[in-house]
């Protein structure tokens, strides 16, 4: 592939501004009668959702929101979460989803940074949103009280509810993502950089108006949010959406609904394969999968090349929008290594530690320019700095781009570890096991395992044992269950160097493992 030198023209820098959700909204007065969404036993037709997001958008209004508010959503799966988006959206306020997931603490934290006007949450969450500091300071609305339709007692007509143009440049979401500083980051995402989102994904991912596609991962990633389920609704598609994966519940709904498309980690793909009766579900339908969160293991693409089922490695970054590179459906099985090759909008470019372009087949950093690039981070100049260089995004990944002009990922620079898909930074949990009794000195590695790629394990120093129960009860209250270490390993010292750094890397053969 003949790529770009880091300090070359960015030529797909502009696009045409169009307003996140009012492709949706345009779909939905075209086919009205197309059902847009199928949750649980419930549908909603096109015409049904345009009518919900003006209801949402008036009550959103009516309580205070404004241009530049922002709203943040605090849910599991359900439609009324991209309801509630396309609702924001309109009225031109900035949305933020959090993941069902998410501990009071860090909803607490991402309210404070986002100094956020409103919190949607669901009846799920609306038993916890006690438990969240500062709450009191911040205007809570429920999602079905949101998204129900108005029954004329609304003191602001859905007529007089304008639809805020949104300014170049200026803000749709903010998503929040695991770092390096202990902390999540806010992705910030315009409106333009997410139509050259789309456009990528339309062009690189064969979806048709008649898919079906399933979303059974967290619509707070935006893995889930931006490229299935938000492109399949532009394509006029059905989005079957559930609040949770669960393998067998999986299974069926393939089955039962027809599902054409899905996006899919490596370890649902594992547990749907070890699954009762896989070898004879019918999966027929399934045109293709979407795998991202995690390299996709060869095998593992092999196992479900030979159900016919292709699966379609991506690259992938929340910076990014996130769609970087697809695989054909051609190499789901020839090249099971690819990633497939850059997005239309996307430049790719390896280089070495100096900065300097790489010849294609040598490993190197990825850097990825285009206009679907976050704007940069939440009130963040530091990490910003960081991360981003002249218009380039420096992912922190290895890979290398080979003779056909296909990306493959070879490793990350990064200390994230990536479980069942979802990013773990590691000095968050560290911070916290700091403060466990007995403990002199702590490290979060990540260890291979064949269901999830990596789980989370604490090294840790200590004159006793320490139970893993122990551990995992210290730390339930304020982490996500997927952050909590499922492994603990007891060390004399761990490896630093003469300055003090940690040196993860030293951290690889288990010794005196505890619990």
């Amino acid at each position: 592939m003949a790529t770009l030198s880091p300090t070359a023209t960015n030529a797909a820098a502009a696009t045409v501004g169009v307003r996140y959700g009012e492709l949706v909204e345009r779909r939905a007065r075209r086919q009205p009668n197309r059902t847009a969404f199928l949750f649980g036993d419930s549908s909603i037709t096109y015409g049904e959702l345009l009518g919900r997001i003006s209801s949402a958008a008036t009550r959103l209004v009516e309580s205070g929101v404004q241009p530049g508010s922002r709203v943040a959503c605090w849910s599991e799966n359900r439609p009324e979460v991209l309801i509630a988006l396309y609702a924001s959206s309109r009225v031109g306020a900035i949305f933020t989803p959090i993941g069902i997931a998410a501990p009071p603490s860090d909803v607490a934290f991402i309210l404070d940074d986002l100094a956020a006007t409103t919190l949607l949450v669901s009846d799920q969450t609306a038993r916890s949103v006690g438990d969240v500091a500062g709450i009191d300071r911040i205007e809570v609305v429920t999602l079905t009280t949101l998204t129900a339709a108005l029954q004329g007692d609304s003191t602001l007509p859905l007529a007089e509810v304008p639809e805020v143009t949104p300014a170049p440049g200026s803000e749709a979401l903010v998503v929040y993502t695991s770092g390096t500083s202990g902390h999540p980051k806010g992705v910030v995402l315009t409106h333009e950089a997410l139509f050259a989102n789309s456009i990528n994904t339309l062009i690189g991912l064969d979806i048709v108006s008649d898919d079906v596609t399933l979303v059974n991962t967290p619509l707070s990633h935006v893995a889930a949010l931006n490229t299935l389920a938000v492109n399949t609704l532009h394509k006029g598609g059905t989005v079957v959406i559930d609040s949770k994966f669960d393998p067998a519940r999986c299974l069926d709904q393939i089955r039962d609904h027809k599902v054409t498309t899905m996006f899919a980690v490596p370890s649902m793909l594992t547990l749907l394969a070890r699954e009762p009766g896989f070898e004879t579900a019918d999966i027929s339908s399934v045109r293709w999968i979407l795998g991202g969160g995690a390299p996709m293991p060869p095998a593992l693409v092999a196992q479900w090349s030979s159900r016919g089922v292709p699966v379609l490695a991506s690259y992938g970054l929340t910076e990014a929008g996130p769609s970087v590179s697809f695989r054909r459906t051609t190499d789901a099985a020839d090249k099971p290594e690819s990633s497939g090759a850059p997005a239309m909008l996307t430049d790719v470019v390896i280089v070495d530690s100096t900065g300097a372009e790489l010849p294609a087949g040598t490993v190197g950093e990825i850097r990825v320019r285009g206009p679907h690039i976050a704007a940069g981070y939440w009130h963040n100049d530091n990490a910003t700095a960081a991360a981003f260089d002249r218009g380039w995004l420096i992912t922190g990944d290895r890979g290398l781009i080979d003779d056909d002009g296909d990306l493959r990922i070879t490793g990350r620079s990064k200390d994230i570890i990536i479980t069942g898909g979802e990013n773990v930074d590691p000095a968050e949990v560290e911070h916290l096991l700091a403060r466990y009794p007995d403990v002199a000195d702590v490290a979060v590695i990540g260890r291979p395992d064949p269901v999830w790629g990596e789980i989370v394990v604490a090294v840790v120093v200590s004159d006793r044992p320490i139970e893993l129960g122990d551990l995992q009860a210290f730390l339930r209250p304020h982490l996500a269950k997927y952050k909590i270490p499922r492994a603990v390993e007891r060390r004399k010292a761990l490896p630093r160097s003469p300055v003090g750094k940690l040196l993860r890397r030293v951290l690889t053969a288990p010794t005196e493992p505890v619990g």
